[in-house]
């Protein structure tokens, strides 16, 4: 059993929110699914935040931690997850516990980043504007569905925001396979996979 992500998309003529569930399932399901998935699919599945503890051993003995990882700092790897899908796939904007080395192993992504102290203020500014008391160090299901997705997606997505006061300081890095970011702790990011084909990080 592996963590999905069941996401149904609005279509293209809607601007509403969109379902979202969370749920254990076989990998089986999910692998299934890759093989029929279209970039235009509606329904989505994303496993999403899966623990190597929750994996296969084989698959996890064909992910090796780097050795540069677990010699750096005190040697302590708070987590190791994947992440796989079939573009577009999209993780809303958030910021980690810890520092964070992300590795694409296959496919595309883009990752945009702000500072510590302008993450904060963009969120706080959507939760002021959308009547919401959401916790900044907690991210709950709320970011991954209606009105608070759509607002984060544009401040940080619309490229016509990237000059906008909110979004005057902030990065885009896009990653192909084997490249890898190191997202210093604190570090707001939201995440696109793009391009055909799996992505998988």
């Amino acid at each position: 059993m592996v963590p999905l992500e069941f996401t149904r998309l609005p279509a293209s003529s809607e601007r509403t929110g969109n379902e979202f569930l969370r749920s254990k399932a076989p990998l089986s399901l999910f692998l299934e699914w890759t093989q029929k998935a279209e970039s235009d699919t509606l329904d989505r599945l994303y496993l999403a935040q899966a623990s190597f503890l929750d994996l296969p051993r084989a698959m996890v003995h064909d992910l090796p931690v780097p050795d540069f990882v677990t010699k750096a700092g005190k040697g302590d790897i708070y987590d190791t997850n994947l992440w796989i899908g079939v573009p577009p796939t999209y993780t809303p904007l958030h910021r980690d516990p810890n520092p964070n080395l992300f590795v694409q192993l296959v496919g595309r992504k883009i990752i945009r980043m702000v500072e510590p102290e302008k993450g904060l203020e963009i969120f706080a500014h959507v939760q002021r504007d959308l009547g919401n008391s959401g916790s900044a160090s907690f991210r709950d299901e709320g970011m991954m569905k209606g009105q608070e997705r759509r607002v984060f997606e544009d401040i940080i997505w619309d490229d016509s925001q990237i000059l906008s006061e909110k979004m005057s300081t902030g990065y885009e890095v896009h990653l192909g396979s084997g490249d890898g970011l190191f997202i210093p702790n604190g570090w707001w990011h939201s995440i696109k996979g793009v391009g055909e084909g799996i992505t998988g990080s």
